[in-house]
C-alpha cells in the first residue's frame, strides 16, 4: 500500500515538470526508498560525507555517488534485477584481466532480497560531455584506443562465462563477439590527461553482433569517433586474423 501511495504522489508532483529528464529524475527519486538506502550505505562505508544520484539508462535503476569513492546501483521494479546482477559481476569478473584497458570490478551486496552493486567510483568524463573541440582534437588519439579494446574483448573466450553465450560452440569473428555493448557513453576520459582511464557499465554487455556500434550515431563528434574507430578496427582485424 506505501508502495502504491508512493508511485501515485510521485507521478502527480513529477506531471508538473515540463523537462523530461527532471521530470524522469524526480520520478525516480521519489519512487525509491532514499532513507533506507542511505542507511544501508552508510553501514556499508560508516560515513557519508558527499552524495550524489544519478538514474540510470531507461529509468532502470538509481545511483548514489558516495564520498567520491563509490558508486551503488539501486534496481527499480525489474523482477531480472537480480539475475542481471550476477551476470554483469561474472562477465566484468572474466574480462578484466583480458582488458587493455581497465574495467573496474563489480560487488554484490544484498538489500531487502534484491542484490545492489557496488562500483568504484572513476573520476572521468564521458566523450559527449567534452567540448566540441577538445573531443574533435582527440578523436585521432583516442580511437585506436578503443579500436584495440573492442578487438581484445570480442576475440575473448573465458570459459566461466560461455553459459551466457548465444550458443555454447559461438566464436568471435568480424565485429562479432564480446561486447560492451555501448561505446561512446560508457568509456571514461581523464580531463586533464585526456587518456581513456576505464569501460564502466557492463549490464547490457553480450556475445554477438557488435556491428551497430558504427552506424547508430548520429551527432558529432561521436559519429566521426566511431568512423575513425572503425577504420582502426579493421586495421587489426586484417592484421590478425
Amino acid at each position: 500500500m506505501a508502495s502504491s501511495l508512493r508511485r501515485f504522489f510521485a507521478n502527480v508532483i513529477s506531471g508538473f515538470i515540463a523537462n523530461t529528464d527532471t521530470r524522469k529524475r524526480v520520478r525516480v527519486i521519489l519512487n525509491s526508498d532514499i532513507g533506507g538506502y542511505l542507511r544501508f550505505i552508510r553501514h556499508d562505508i560508516c560515513t557519508l560525507r558527499k552524495v550524489k544520484t544519478f538514474v540510470g539508462y531507461q529509468a532502470r535503476s538509481l545511483l548514489i555517488s558516495v564520498n567520491d569513492e563509490y558508486i551503488y546501483k539501486f534496481p527499480l521494479r525489474r523482477s531480472d534485477a537480480n539475475e542481471l546482477a550476477l551476470r554483469e559481476r561474472d562477465i566484468v569478473s572474466a574480462l578484466a584481466p583480458l582488458s587493455p584497458v581497465y574495467i573496474p570490478p563489480v560487488e554484490i551486496l544484498e538489500y531487502k532480497d534484491i542484490l545492489v552493486r557496488k562500483y568504484k567510483f572513476i573520476n572521468g568524463v564521458q566523450l559527449r560531455k567534452l567540448p566540441l573541440n577538445t573531443a574533435m582534437e582527440l578523436i585521432d588519439e583516442l580511437a585506436p584506443v578503443v579500436a584495440n579494446f573492442l578487438h581484445a574483448i570480442a576475440c575473448a573466450n573465458p570459459p566461466e562465462i560461455a553459459q551466457y553465450k548465444p550458443t555454447k560452440n559461438a566464436k568471435s569473428g568480424y565485429m562479432f563477439g564480446w561486447t560492451q555493448g555501448d561505446v561512446c557513453d560508457n568509456f571514461l576520459i581523464d580531463e586533464k590527461t585526456h587518456k581513456i582511464i576505464a569501460f564502466i557499465d557492463w549490464e547490457d554487455a553480450f556475445f554477438g553482433d557488435f556491428s551497430y556500434l558504427f552506424k547508430n550515431e548520429k551527432r558529432s563528434p561521436a559519429r566521426e569517433f566511431m568512423a575513425q574507430v572503425q577504420i582502426e578496427y579493421e586495421k587489426l582485424y586484417n592484421g590478425k586474423k
